[in-house]
């Protein structure tokens, strides 16, 4: 079992998971499958974990986020738990199953807080576009860079709902371990993941899958650059990400980053200059859409936190 807070303090470390093989296919190429989606596990229900859900709105009024919060059923209640806050809630909701969450509770099941909108999409692009990014020096909203459809730039106002209203939710719950939360978030949101690094000590454990670092002129890249992290001995972070070869990336949008795997060097580089314990896992032939589930699926079954 691999343990994130096991992993070497010393500089970077590059890990190629090899204990899975991956092949190419269209599907790696494919826009995000947008077909409404079925009853989940906490629709249909499970022996092992309690599922309740609550709906929240954006500060701003204008977006409804929908939470489901996940408790193993076999847990003392009188002791703190480890818990994992997952974006694009939806979708991970969508890709939990009964062996799954039985796998989990042989270890000690952390508590599921999975943070989705109030859709049957697996994902609310518009809305996920503005939550899950960060400003730019105005610390406005403003267009999206990569489609002019879409607004970003409104992380803080995001994370300000995860922290002054989900959070204190969830707690009221279940106690929580403060030394075993973990946050996770793939593309736009680890952004997010990585944002929320550098702003808040509310997590101990940062999980950025395949993160869009090219994103507006690199924003996240520069602002790691320039951000003294705070409390760093009580964060970890971990970067995921995919090595799609260049031959396969020339089929995929020209969002595509072709030097994807050096950004991610570059933000662990510029992290342990500053004493900061971060991390970069690499999986083999994998797509930026690829690691959303293969990420997931890392953090919950070989508990990385």
């Amino acid at each position: 079992m691999l343990k994130f807070n096991s992993f070497s303090k010393a500089s970077s470390f590059i890990f190629l998971s090899v204990a899975l093989t991956f092949s190419f296919s269209h599907s790696a190429i494919a826009k995000p499958n947008l077909q409404p989606l079925g009853e989940n596990i906490a629709d249909i229900g499970s022996k092992y974990y309690q599922f309740q859900i609550k709906e929240f709105k954006s500060t701003d009024q204008q977006r409804n986020y929908k939470v489901w919060l996940g408790i193993p059923k076999q847990i003392n209640r009188q002791q703190a738990q480890p818990s994992i806050f997952m974006l694009d809630g939806n979708s991970v909701m969508s890709r939990l199953n009964e062996p799954l969450l039985k796998e989990m509770t042989e270890q000690q099941a952390p508590v599921l807080v999975a943070i989705g909108y109030r859709t049957n999409l697996p994902f609310e692009s518009n809305s996920r576009s503005l939550d899950y990014t960060p400003a730019d020096q105005t610390g406005k909203p403003s267009i999206d860079p990569r489609n002019a459809e879409r607004m970003s730039g409104g992380s803080e106002a995001f994370r300000k709902v995860i922290l002054e209203q989900i959070t204190p939710w969830v707690s009221s719950q279940v106690k929580l371990d403060a030394t075993r939360k973990a946050l996770w978030g793939h593309s736009y949101g680890g952004l997010f993941v990585l944002d929320s690094m550098l702003t808040t000590d509310s997590f101990s454990h940062y999980f950025s899958a395949s993160p869009s670092l090219t994103w507006a002129d690199q924003r996240m890249l520069k602002k790691i650059a320039n951000t003294a992290v705070t409390s760093i001995k009580t964060k970890q972070l971990l970067l995921m990400e995919g090595d799609m070869s260049l031959q396969q990336a020339a089929k995929v949008s020209p969002n595509f980053d072709s030097a994807m795997i050096q950004n991610n060097r570059q933000v662990i580089s510029d992290l342990n200059k500053q004493g900061v314990k971060a991390k970069f896992l690499i999986y083999p032939n994998l797509s930026h859409g690829e690691v959303f589930g293969t990420s997931l699926m890392d953090v919950l079954s070989n508990r990385l936190f």
